[in-house]
């Protein structure tokens, strides 16, 4: 008798997604993960026990405290976000492809309304990949089998 143990693979689900405007033209491809991914819901909750944490007494709130929607974005933008394709910053007239970071990533989710946008988009499809992921686990695994109470039947 022996004691088998399977050798798990990666359950880190991502996928391309293409994000597009109003009238259906691919302005960029994000790599999104799956929202289950750890370091996203690890991310998830010290940002909610900053805000426990911190308690309500606005007078001890400094400029280096972030607001909680802060945390939100950074954290999609630091572990949802994989990669991307075709994502552009304008500075000073200059239009610079450029590539992912964490930081970048950061930058271009903090960018007003258009980063509001691909955080939704991304919370979005993170949300769908997740779920699709479990869907197939579970159609992998199939349906458990009802238990015993460990007494042989026993047979007329």
């Amino acid at each position: 008798m022996a004691l088998k143990a399977e050798i798990q693979k990666s359950k880190i689900a991502s996928l391309w997604k293409e994000y597009k405007d109003s009238s259906g033209a691919v302005l960029a491809e994000f790599k999104i993960r799956g929202d289950s991914y750890k370091p996203y819901r690890v991310a998830l909750e010290r940002a909610q026990n900053q805000v426990a944490a911190k308690g309500y007494n606005v007078s001890t709130a400094s400029a280096e405290d972030k607001l909680y929607h802060e945390l939100l974005l950074e954290a999609a933008a630091c572990h949802l976000i994989e990669d991307w394709k075709g994502v552009v910053f304008s500075e000073d007239g200059k239009e610079i492809e450029q590539p992912y970071t964490p930081e970048n990533a950061v930058k271009l989710l903090s960018m007003g309304d258009v980063g509001i946008s691909v955080w939704l988009f991304v919370k979005n499809c993170a949300e769908q990949i997740q779920a699709d992921a479990d869907q197939v686990q579970a159609e992998t695994l199939g349906k458990l089998q009802t238990s015993t109470d460990g007494i042989p039947e026993t047979v007329d």
